[in-house]
């Protein structure tokens, strides 16, 4: 079970490894607390990216071996390992995970020590939500129920009653 909490990802060195659909999810996800990413990958196959701030592109494919992911992780805060090679991201998050770095791994629930949650967020308020990667359709139907909870409190707040 992973323990929730708050991090400030401001000015924080982030490396993605991988540029696909997932990547950029997890990229969108982060960009807007300030961080500093850096996306690792052979190709950048979504354009939406890089129209991001902060972001840095380093197009090439990561070597397989102990020497090169140790080299390439140790400088950074976070790591997210999103390759289409699970070995791949197992091997990375199992490095950064022994040199004490935040790893998120996409091809795995449990290989990881670093778990993205559902945000749910108005101009008050930041609520996390997870199922611990068991089910992320009903995390998605929790983040709709608590925007309806968020907005009527809003509405009240804003002398709105009959919302």
């Amino acid at each position: 079970m992973f323990f929730p909490m708050c991090v400030n990802l401001k000015d924080k060195k982030i490396l993605v490894i991988g540029a696909g659909k997932v990547a950029k999810r997890k990229i969108k996800k982060i960009a807007e607390y300030g961080t500093d990413i850096t996306v690792l990958g052979k190709e950048i196959k979504e354009s939406e990216i890089l129209k991001i701030k902060n972001l840095k592109i380093i197009k090439k494919n990561l070597e397989n071996s102990q020497n090169e992911i140790e080299k390439i992780v140790k400088n950074y805060f976070l790591v997210i390992t999103a390759t289409d090679d699970v070995d791949l991201n197992e091997k990375i998050a199992l490095t950064c995970d022994r040199n004490n770095i935040l790893v998120n791994n996409v091809s795995s629930k449990t290989m990881m020590n670093t778990m993205f949650t559902g945000v749910v967020k108005n101009s008050e308020f930041q609520i996390s939500i997870s199922t611990n990667g068991k089910n992320c359709k009903r995390s998605r139907t929790m983040k709709e129920e608590i925007k309806k909870v968020l907005n009527k409190i809003e509405n009240l707040e804003n002398g709105e009653e009959n919302v």
